[in-house]
């Protein structure tokens, strides 16, 4: 049993899903197991919820279910079950998507995407890892996939005292899997692609390439990855892409997919960092495509992290024609949708030039996000034409 200190309930009534280690009566921090299951309650004893705890964190327990039951296959099958007929309702005819989302999914800190015939899982917190078999079990029966793969080498593992590991958790998994992702073919390194192997969260937002990228445009797309941006681009009739990553498997990928969808002859590939690209190059394109990682990983690096993303803004819209697009993303949640725009109108004012801003995207609603808990939005995007 784990009991609150008084008045420490309300956000957790609000809807929020995260206990704090100070929010925390009884029983001390440091007799709670790593992973192990607790009933919640308030101050006065009212039961608030299912949790697992975990004391080596700052959020030290997290919510499962708001009503008294036990945490086994039964709680698991409805959770996959009901996020399954989330995904197959927003997408009848799509065989890749997130499955569960977290937090959004009440699952916290379990990711499963799908690709086809492949699961792609990470846990990210102890109370997860204690779960996976069962996790495992529940996915299989209800989806019959051909492999489960865990990717559990998330950075927010060592939050949670929790090492860093990939492997084969069920069945076979394939070298790549390949995804129809709006009528272009993807190849998914689910084994050592980035995340679980390809940006779900920005699926959606893609078909902008349509509207913006018009025939026999020049393209840069930054931190490019597997090219899905620049290959969108290419074949809404983009004369010409030039994709830049630091990462030589990411390049590779690129140029298999533009092979893979008949669009190599259009893509120039530069192994090198945005801002040194940046720097060097004089050419200039008609659209500018920034996704980057997350430049803030905390609330500490806020202030530093948001100069980051005013920099890097800065020197594409100096490289970009006039009447050009910018389409540009944070996916840190840590800057609220308000002070990312703000950013780029100081990147704007710095490079001289103004913008009007033509689209706002987010993540995909195949990750959702709750009203209750901020932290579950993250991913902002800007189209905006230079003027």
């Amino acid at each position: 049993m784990i009991t609150l200190k008084k008045n420490h309930d309300r956000r957790i009534r609000r809807g929020h899903l995260w206990v704090f280690s100070n929010e925390i009566a009884d029983p001390p921090i440091s007799q709670l197991e790593p992973g192990s299951l607790h009933e919640m309650r308030d101050a006065s004893g009212e039961f608030l919820g299912m949790v697992y705890a975990n004391p080596n964190s700052l959020i030290a327990a997290r919510i499962l279910s708001r009503k008294r039951l036990p945490i086994d296959e039964d709680f698991f099958r409805q959770r996959v079950i009901t996020a399954l007929e989330l995904r197959k309702r927003l997408f009848p005819s799509r065989d890749f998507f997130r499955l569960v989302f977290s937090e959004s999914d009440y699952l916290p800190g379990l990711i499963v995407d799908r690709y086809g015939p492949v699961l792609v899982m990470q846990s990210l917190t102890a109370g997860m890892d204690g779960l996976l078999d069962t996790v495992v079990e529940v996915l299989v029966d209800v989806l019959s996939p051909d492999g489960v793969y865990f990717r559990n080498d998330s950075p927010m593992r060592l939050l949670e005292g929790l090492p860093q590991e990939k492997r084969l958790a069920y069945g076979t998994i394939p070298e790549t899997v390949v995804i129809d992702s709006g009528g272009l073919k993807f190849q998914v390194d689910v084994k050592e692609g980035q995340k679980t192997g390809f940006f779900l969260d920005q699926e959606s937002n893609r078909s902008l390439m349509k509207t913006f990228s018009f025939l026999g445009a020049r393209v840069l797309d930054l931190f490019c990855y597997t090219g899905a941006w620049g290959l969108h681009a290419a074949a809404a009739g983009a004369e010409e892409v030039t994709a830049v990553d630091t990462s030589e498997r990411a390049l590779g990928l690129v140029e298999s997919n533009a092979e893979l969808n008949g669009l190599a002859s259009k893509f120039g590939l530069f192994k090198e960092s945005a801002i040194d690209f940046l720097k060097r190059t004089s050419e200039t394109w008609d659209v500018i495509v920034l996704d980057p990682p997350a430049f803030i990983k905390g609330k500490a690096h806020l202030k530093e992290g948001t100069k980051g993303y005013i920099d890097v803004n800065r020197r594409a819209l100096t490289k970009l024609n006039p009447g050009g697009i910018l389409v540009t993303c944070s996916c840190s949640h840590h800057l609220d949708a308000e002070s990312f725009e703000l950013a780029l109108l100081a990147a704007a004012r710095q490079s001289g030039k103004e913008l009007r801003v033509l689209a706002t995207r987010g993540q995909g609603p195949d990750h959702p996000f709750l009203l209750s808990m901020p932290e579950t939005r993250y991913l902002k995007l800007i189209a905006a034409q230079a003027v």
